[in-house]
């Protein structure tokens, strides 16, 4: 049997999801006919590629250099989409992507006025899959990601990275009248308590994570909304329909939502800066590593959620050499 990209998306699904019920969700499937497909697979490629565990479906080591190989195909297709279907770009335009709040504009408009960058393009993609693999096929030039802290590497080989910060909270986010609007941190189990707008459960590493985090600590989300767009998730939220995650330099008190801790920082986010070696930013990374820095401490203020979290612990993770902003 010839592979297909249905075949290779199926065998990223399962392994993204770590199940086959909720991978054939995921790709709009029966579960018979996804593990149909599956055994068709194996056989083709000869061997098992998915064992049973205790956390659920997990590549055996053929499976994990399968499902390796199915990840530079599909990227390499998006690549080969997004080159075909772009308008041709200005020459010497820097292509800047990633999903990171403030800072994805901070740095494109530090990068608009240096003399070696003509026009900055700017991209968004809230999976970090994608963008990654993106830099790596050269349709993005640099990009900020937020990794969390998941055992496998998603890092493509080619593609260099620098810690902007190792450790970052995530916030939660919730309208001004609501009843867990109080000073203070906000414990995870509260959370619980109200339904939660986010990614569908185990459809992406963040949403994995988070499954993860709350098993551990006992809790279950609600999850009733499962909003596409970020502007629905406000609007949720905003009307006390839902609480949501957030980063943790988002600023307070926008639009009637208000941005509070998670109490003892439960959930947690590294957040880096991703280029290509042998390119114009690979040249100039210690500057554009500094601005980004710089920027984000500069992000005191935004809320007294940040503010605690900057003096009590964030500021002494700069990297080496950023003494002067642990103030």
């Amino acid at each position: 049997m010839e592979l297909e990209l249905r075949h290779l998306r199926a065998l990223v699904a399962i392994a993204d999801t770590h199940s086959l019920v909720r991978a054939a969700k995921v790709l709009h499937v029966s579960q018979p006919a996804l593990s149909g497909l599956l055994r068709r697979v194996e056989r083709s490629v000869g061997g098992l590629l998915f064992a049973r565990s205790p956390t659920g479906c997990v590549p055996t080591s053929l499976g994990a250099d399968v499902v390796a190989d199915a990840r530079a195909v599909l990227a390499g297709m998006s690549a080969l989409t997004d080159r075909l279907g772009e308008r041709r770009e200005t020459p010497g335009t820097l292509r800047v992507g990633g999903y990171c709040g403030f800072l994805h504009l901070a740095v494109s408009r530090w990068l608009r006025d240096r003399p070696w960058c003509d026009t900055v393009s700017v991209h968004e993609d809230q999976d970090e899959t994608t963008t990654l693999a993106r830099v790596a096929a050269g349709t993005l030039d640099l990009a900020l990601v937020y990794l969390p802290p998941l055992p496998d590497r998603i890092v493509p080989d080619g593609v260099e990275s620098v810690v902007v910060h190792p450790r970052e909270p995530v916030f939660v986010i919730l309208a001004e009248d609501h009843p867990l609007t109080r000073p203070g941190a906000v414990p995870l189990a509260e959370i619980a308590e109200y339904p939660w707008a986010d990614d569908p459960p185990w459809t992406t590493r963040w949403s994995a994570y988070l499954q993860g985090v709350c098993r551990r600590h006992g809790v279950v989300l609600d999850q009733p909304h499962r909003p596409q767009c970020l502007a629905t998730l406000l609007d949720l939220v905003r009307e006390g329909m839902a609480l949501a995650p957030a980063l943790a330099t988002r600023e307070d008190k926008q639009a009637n939502i208000v941005v509070r801790a998670i109490e003892d920082a439960p959930l947690w986010q590294e957040l880096r800066l991703c280029y290509r070696p042998g390119t114009v930013v690979a040249d100039r990374i210690d500057e554009v590593h500094d601005a980004v820095v710089r920027s984000y401490a500069g992000r005191q203020g935004c809320s007294a959620a940040f503010d605690q979290w900057w003096h009590e612990r964030g500021r002494d993770l700069l990297p080496a050499g950023y003494a002067g902003l642990r103030r």
